[in-house]
């Protein structure tokens, strides 16, 4: 989770190995839904696992980054992925131009299969530019799959 907040916030892509370690198992990241709510920013909450979650927690979980390994979710409310994902968006963050994971296509199109840049080191910053592309389409699913779930400015769902 060391490189989530650069990559969703800033639309910077480094890679966990690369950046300062970090203990933290929950991150808040804010940002603007404008299809939901365009007068102030949302608040997302991103966890390292569920193992800390209280049940009435799934019904808020917008989306689940995965890797593409299923023991991954061994300890999820769904531990099969094809039932995981009929009730959270998936996201796969790879290569550009590598083909997901088998496993990953195989879980239906309920999981965004995305790619960046491969990472050529420090001091790249101009060859980046493409990752904000790649948090734009990350972030236009998520607030696409929100709103299909019922996610309004005055309200969360009652259940995914």
């Amino acid at each position: 989770m060391s490189n989530a907040r650069s990559f969703l916030e800033d639309g910077k892509f480094v890679p966990p190995d690369a950046t300062a370690s970090s203990a933290a198992s929950m991150l808040h990241v804010q940002r603007t839904m404008r299809g939901i709510d365009a007068a102030r920013p949302m608040r997302f909450i991103l966890v390292e696992g569920p193992e800390q979650f209280k049940p009435e927690y799934w019904n808020r979980v917008v989306a689940v980054f995965t890797t593409g390994q299923t023991w991954q979710f061994k300890n999820y409310r769904w531990s099969s992925p094809h039932e995981l994902f009929k009730h959270a968006l998936g996201v796969y963050v790879g290569w550009r131009g590598d083909q997901a994971p088998d496993s990953v296509r195989g879980w239906g199109h309920r999981v965004l299969a995305t790619g960046v840049d491969r990472w050529r080191g420090d001091g790249q910053d101009a060859s980046r530019f493409r990752d904000v592309e790649v948090v734009e389409q990350i972030w236009k699913t998520i607030e696409l799959s929100m709103r299909s779930k019922g996610w309004r400015a005055d309200a969360a769902p009652a259940s995914i």
